[in-house]
């Protein structure tokens, strides 16, 4: 007596050792459900969102500080500032910190910071988060 191996679901053959992809068990699903999970695979909307606070910073801040001052990390409302020297980074602190707190808020994307947190430059790495600057 010849065996045969075990065929899928429908009688359809395939190839040895034929198993239904991962999540694919519930048969067919909405294209919307499909492409939602892509992107949140592909890190699109993580990935926007860090762009528009980057552009955010950039509109409030003005060139000259943002070559100075750079966004580095944004997680859960804060957004963490990397300083390129002592002097800036106690007037970003003292000084000017409030007022560009209101102006990113003020840009389109910078609504979702609630708080800016300034570091020394090379200390960013200390509060984690997503990478807002889009940079490695």
């Amino acid at each position: 007596m010849i065996r045969r191996a075990p065929q899928p679901p429908g009688g359809e053959r395939r190839g040895r050792g034929w198993r239904p992809l991962p999540g694919s068990e519930g048969g067919p699903r909405p294209a919307g459900e499909i492409l939602q999970g892509l992107l949140r695979s592909l890190r699109i909307e993580e990935r926007s969102r860090q762009g528009r606070i980057a552009s955010a910073w950039l509109k409030a801040a003005g060139e000259d500080l943002a070559s100075r001052a750079r966004p580095v990390a944004f997680r859960a409302g804060l957004l963490t500032v990397e300083v390129d020297g002592a002097g800036l980074l106690l007037e970003l602190k003292g000084f000017r910190g409030p007022a560009l707190l209101e102006a990113v808020r003020a840009e389109p994307g910078g609504g979702v910071v609630r708080e800016i947190r300034w570091v020394p430059a090379g200390r960013a790495g200390a509060g984690g988060g997503e990478r807002a600057g889009g940079g490695p």
